[in-house]
């Protein structure tokens, strides 16, 4: 490429210049495209700065192109009408306007290595790839020019320094457009069944806003019949109604059958109809499933869709919308119209394909709920907060994870200065890079809270996450506030040692087998077997663990380590392991019906004075369905030594709302963690990579617990002549990452808490 680059590119006289492509117009059958690159000022853009730029008057004039790769090809040229910006202010003669206005192209790449050409100034041989070639095409107007915006035309991509600058323009490119169009191409069958398909949704919507009004002003409220995991985690798989003891059928009878508010009773297609194949295929494209887009859309001013050749360009809020009102108001919940069990056609599916259809539509959400706040002036997140939302979309370059948000966060432009895309900066160096920037800034635990130590990847320092492969996001109640930032956070000069204030807590002594990982998407449904089954495992772990111990201490302790209660986080602030120590007192039997836990009220009348209010009203659901959870584990207590028995008993029971809520709950804290307990007899939620005689420790500045490995003979830290908890200089840990120990309000004994000035994590 870097022969044609010479050729096209030219320098942009200013560092706020853009290029744009004037596409010459062509036949839909027509195979050869020509095109050619002129400056765009964005400072010039009268729309956006009235007072101070002239006014650009579109006017119709020629462009000429040589005739794009003829194999007859005798010199001659084409001559074809454009519109273009002119500025008449600046005396008697017009000169071309700064700033050209432009529609920008919203695409996947795709795949390089079989390209197509295309042709600038009709002469100099191009290779795009074969989707954007198929955009160009559809995008082309049969008698006359058209203006676009085009990242893998109008930069030049081997400039890593032009990129660099470009990148730092990519919002203003989206917002200063006069149009950002999504190019997702589908099959003609499936462009007219959407189209068909999204009228229906919204007609639905209409008539379903309608009678919620008339049922609330007639006092009646309408609720909405709660499947089984119709709402699972919101950053793991993704929502889907069905599981493997509940096909959509089934959920669909059980809504018409109550009294309560859905779009089905208001003409939505039947579930076999050929429309929902269209549009799972829809959710199927790569479109949705990748960084830059969600950027594009959030960012996009004007937003249109295009669905391929003949289609046209539409307006996509309404596709948008009515992806929207299905996740919210359909029996449904929207995902299972996009599950494999629910196609009416005999076609082989993967599961491969499945996950990426799922996954796509709850990107598709993602984004356009950041687009309404985004279009809507609001508040947008800092940077090292949106990195822990994008982890279900990709990126070619996996630098891209991070470099794709700086134009729609808060704070992105502040670090535009790492942007960096030459091939010696690897991922492993870029993100490392930008931790350190983060911790600059005085956002260093929330850097930590998202890092963690990986087995296979020795050489990668344990406190820089892996933003382009996030295994856990932080505990829940990080969310909620931290806790101050720390100041005395420092990194070596070589990116590879932090050293951090901290106290080290307490040792873990017991580690379940098993790891909670994500829910598993598969062609017959939902399963949650896995979970359950190491949901039991950790249960009879945690038993055997303290036998003897009161059973009534640990239930409460696994409640508040499971469902991690929004009240607990916000009254106590998460005491330190040195607070107390449990009782010793119960007796032997593991999980029996002597341990049978009290019921919620019960509870709370036996709780003294001076102890934690009483539950708000999420916590005593949250309590109820944790209850009702550990009743079927005990009634199912001749199964548990077969655990394949019990688990078909838990996943085939009509579960009430309260279970579901707190198994929801419970599935977000615990993905990707194990169940552990530690010397002093603490039960936790740690990193899956977690093993006895790893250190639970807090550091400054966050009430959040992190487990660390010690390196032995490691280096001795990056200011090895201060004191330590060793008496040597600083002590040296390998970061597992963020964990979760509840600590009850009352108890004895202290437990052997170490105190440590400063630790190095490597």
């Amino acid at each position: 490429m870097s022969s044609s680059s010479d050729q096209v590119y030219k320098p942009l006289p200013t560092a706020t210049s853009i290029r744009v492509l004037l596409l010459a117009p062509g036949e839909r059958d027509d195979s050869k495209i020509s095109c050619s690159l002129l400056p765009s000022d964005l400072d010039w853009d009268h729309g956006k700065f009235p007072d101070s730029t002239p006014y650009p008057v579109e006017s119709l004039s020629f462009a000429t192109v040589g005739r794009a790769g003829d194999d007859d090809d005798d010199g001659s040229e084409s001559t074809f009408p454009i519109h273009v910006d002119m500025d008449f202010d600046t005396g008697p003669k017009a000169r071309m306007h700064p700033f050209q206005r432009y529609e920008a192209l919203s695409y996947v790449w795709g795949d390089p290595s079989d390209p197509q050409h295309i042709f600038f100034d009709g002469v100099v041989p191009f290779p795009v790839t074969r989707n954007l070639y198929a955009a160009l095409r559809s995008l082309r107007l049969p008698h006359s020019g058209r203006r676009l915006w085009i990242d893998a035309l109008c930069m030049d991509q081997s400039n890593y320094e032009e990129k660099k600058v470009q990148l730092g323009l990519m919002k203003r490119v989206y917002q200063q457009a006069e149009k950002v169009i999504a190019y997702v191409p589908l099959g003609g069958q499936d462009q007219k069944n959407i189209s068909e398909l999204v009228p229906k949704i919204f007609r639905a919507g209409r008539m379903y806003g309608e009678e919620r009004d008339e049922r609330e002003k007639a006092g009646s409220v309408p609720g909405h019949y709660s499947g089984p995991l119709n709402s699972i985690s919101e950053r793991e798989t993704a929502r889907v109604a069905t599981s493997e003891s509940e096909p959509l059928s089934v959920t669909l009878a059980n809504a018409s059958r109550d009294e309560k508010l859905y779009l089905e009773a208001f003409g939505l297609p039947p579930v076999d109809s050929p429309l929902w194949d269209s549009w799972r295929r829809l959710f199927t494209s790569p479109y949705f499933r990748r960084i830059w887009i969600a950027q594009e859309v959030s960012l996009g001013n004007n937003l249109h869709i295009c669905f391929g050749d003949g289609a046209g360009v539409g307006a996509a809020e309404p596709l948008f919308l009515a992806h929207h009102f299905l996740d919210l108001h359909s029996a449904a919940m929207n995902m299972s119209y996009n599950a494999a069990w629910c196609k009416s056609e005999d076609e082989e599916e993967s599961e491969g394909t499945l996950r990426d259809r799922v996954v796509g539509s709850a990107n598709a959400l993602t984004m356009f709920r950041e687009r309404i706040l985004v279009q809507g002036g609001r508040p947008r997140r800092r940077l090292i907060e949106t990195l822990a939302t994008v982890n279900h979309f990709g990126a070619t370059d996996l630098r891209d994870k991070v470099y794709a948000l700086l134009g729609w966060t808060s704070d992105g432009a502040s670090f535009t200065q790492h942007v960096n895309y030459a091939p010696w900066n690897s991922i492993e160096r870029t993100f490392a890079t930008f931790a350190k920037a983060f911790i600059d800034r005085g956002e260093g635990i929330e850097v930590l809270l998202q890092a963690g130590y990986r087995d296979e990847e020795d050489g990668w320092p344990s406190w820089v996450p892996h933003w382009h492969n996030l295994e856990i996001s932080a505990p829940q109640q990080a969310g909620r506030g931290p806790g101050k930032a720390s100041t005395r956070i420092q990194v070596d000069e070589g990116s590879q040692a932090l050293s951090i204030p901290a106290t080290i807590l307490d040792d873990v002594e017991v580690v379940n087998d098993l790891v909670f990982e994500k829910l598993q998407v598969t062609l017959g449904g939902l399963s949650i077997t896995a979970f359950i089954r190491t949901m039991v495992r950790a249960f009879l772990m945690i038993f055997k663990a303290f036998s003897p111990r009161d059973p009534e201490e640990i239930f409460e302790q696994l409640f508040h380590v499971l469902a991690q209660p929004k009240t607990r986080f916000d009254k106590s602030e998460q005491r330190d392991l040195s607070r107390s120590s449990p009782s010793q007192d119960g007796n032997d039997d593991a999980l029996d019906s002597s341990r049978k836990p009290k019921d919620s009220s019960a509870t709370e009348s036996q709780k003294s004075e001076g102890e934690d209010e009483p539950d708000d009203e999420e916590t005593k659901i949250l309590r109820t369905g944790f209850h009702e959870f550990l009743n079927y584990l005990i009634m199912l207590q001749s199964q548990l030594s077969d655990l394949e028995d019990g688990m078909a008993h838990l996943t085939q029971h009509k579960w009430r709302v309260e279970y579901q809520t707190f198994l929801r709950r419970a599935m977000a804290t615990t993905s990707h963690r194990v169940l552990c307990v530690t010397k002093a007899g603490y039960i936790g939620i740690a990193p899956k990579r977690t093993r006895r005689g790893d250190t639970v420790a807090l550091f400054e500045g966050c009430d959040i617990h992190f487990v660390l490995r010690r390196v032995e003979g490691g280096p001795r830290g990056i200011n090895p002549g201060e004191e330590g908890g060793d008496g040597g200089g600083t002590a040296t840990y390998r970061l597992m990452g963020p964990a979760f120990f509840h600590v009850p309000e009352s108890g004895g004994a202290r437990s052997p808490a170490r105190a440590v000035d400063r630790i190095t994590i490597v």
